[in-house]
């Protein structure tokens, strides 16, 4: 089969599939990629995640808005309250009298609004709005580029399997054919049944090796519709081109690291510019709070509850109100240092990110170049393996090799032919780790 087809298509076939999605999909790596973006329950959380971070910024910054309400209430005195006065015949006298107040039938309406002028909570709010969107959004990038990550290589690792199904059956049918031939020479009396019981041991264990690749496939199938949040039931189909997927195979193995095209790195940023904020909130934790406000209240009071509401007495006022603390036990110093505290672990974490990065970025360049090195060998031993197959396959039809030989030759054939796509893949999957590595993934959320 020639190595550089223009297009392969894989049919992945399950055992039990339901009638209601009888329709095969089928999906370019693009394509199931596409489909996790939509479908994975935690790329979706990341999602979600970013738009509650949104409506809480916007929550929090709401305080800076005039703030308006209404409040009501009603009550009725069964025994009304009591004051006590001064003698207002004698008042010189010293003496007191004691004087009931109110009406039993009360009710009060009061409008408010309150506009804050001074907040240190709100801002705190101001300060850390931005960046808390924008550690959102670098969680959902950590989140998209490890999902990428490994539905491609999950992927591979599907037309991997199915390779190994296509190498193995094509075996078979050559297998096949070689023991009805050596069934025939046995049974012309040509040749004894050496080669005839050495065919059928050989084609015994390729249908081994055809069960257990169907059985992998299924398990690697299933990873795929997992990572991809397919539907159990629906049945793929994957389409791939392998000119296309050898050229794209390529990979810059010479630009450095660049660290803050990692989101992880990113991220721990943002963490340290809000940590910053909370310390600078801390800060200024002696600055008083000063609001404005203006009150309008409707006050209904009356000794019969069924003229409640004929009369009201109106008052309103505004004013501003002022709340400055004075001693807190030495609350403000302690939340300072712990604060900056906090704020130095996140410099050490910075500095394990790096390390970390680093150390993905090396091991990933290192497969790399391992695989694309051993792809060119094993292409190379394919190509040898091939043309020792057709010469020992002509040389037994002559009489000048053995059966035995031939055997051989289809063996190493089979296994440098799995190599090759083995390597293939693997290449593949470990440029994919070199991109994620990097920080080079493309976004198409």
């Amino acid at each position: 089969m020639n190595l550089k087809s223009v297009s392969a298509v894989f049919f992945i076939t399950f055992l039990a599939i339901s009638p209601a999605f009888s329709q095969v999909k089928k999906l370019t790596l693009e394509a199931v990629i596409q489909l996790a973006v939509e479908n994975q329950p935690e790329l979706n959380q990341s999602q979600i995640l970013r738009e509650i971070t949104d409506a809480r910024v916007k929550s929090d910054l709401s305080g800076w808005w005039p703030q308006a309400g209404v409040s009501g209430e009603y009550f009725r005195y069964f025994e009304q309250p009591v004051a006590i006065f001064p003698n207002f015949n004698n008042p010189g006298s010293g003496e007191f009298q004691e004087v009931r107040t109110g009406v039993p039938f009360n009710a009060a309406l009061n409008f408010y609004v309150e506009q804050q002028l001074i907040n240190n909570q709100l801002l705190l709010a101001k300060d850390q709005a931005e960046m808390r969107r924008r550690e959102a959004d670098q969680l959902l990038m950590t989140a998209y580029m490890a999902m990428k990550t490994e539905v491609s290589k999950a992927f591979y690792e599907v037309l991997l399997s199915q390779e190994s199904i296509r190498i193995t059956a094509e075996d078979i049918q050559r297998q096949e054919r070689q023991l009805a031939d050596a069934r025939a020479l046995y049974q012309a009396g040509i040749n004894d049944n050496i080669d005839y019981k050495r065919a059928t041991i050989t084609l015994q264990n390729t249908r081994a090796e055809l069960f257990r690749a169907k059985e992998d496939i299924q398990v690697r199938m299933a990873e795929l519709k997992a990572l991809a949040g397919i539907s159990p039931e629906n049945e793929v189909e994957l389409l791939y081109d392998l000119d296309a997927l050898l050229e794209d195979s390529k990979a810059d193995t010479l630009s450095p690291v660049v660290y803050t095209k990692r989101p992880e790195f990113n991220l721990v940023e943002s963490r340290q510019a809000l940590q910053d904020a909370e310390v600078r909130f801390f800060r200024r934790a002696y600055i008083p709070e000063v609001s404005g406000f203006f009150n309008y209240n409707l006050l209904y009071q009356t000794l019969e509850g069924g003229m409640l509401f004929n009369r009201s007495y109106p008052n309103s006022l505004a004013g501003l109100r002022l709340s400055f603390p004075i001693f807190q036990g030495g609350r403000r110093a302690h939340n300072i240092r712990a604060a900056r505290l906090e704020r130095s672990q996140l410099d050490f974490v910075q500095d394990s990110v790096q390390l970390m990065i680093n150390r993905e970025f090396q091991t990933a360049l290192s497969d790399y170049k391992s695989n694309l090195y051993q792809l060119g060998i094993l292409k190379d031993n394919l190509d040898l393996a091939d043309e020792i197959y057709k010469t020992v396959s002509l040389q037994y039809e002559e009489g000048i090799k053995n059966f035995l030989e031939v055997i051989q030759a289809e063996t190493d054939l089979r296994t440098t032919r799995l190599n090759y796509y083995n390597a293939l893949f693997r290449l593949m999957s470990s440029k994919m780790d070199l991109q994620r590595a990097r920080g080079d993934i493309e976004l198409i959320l």
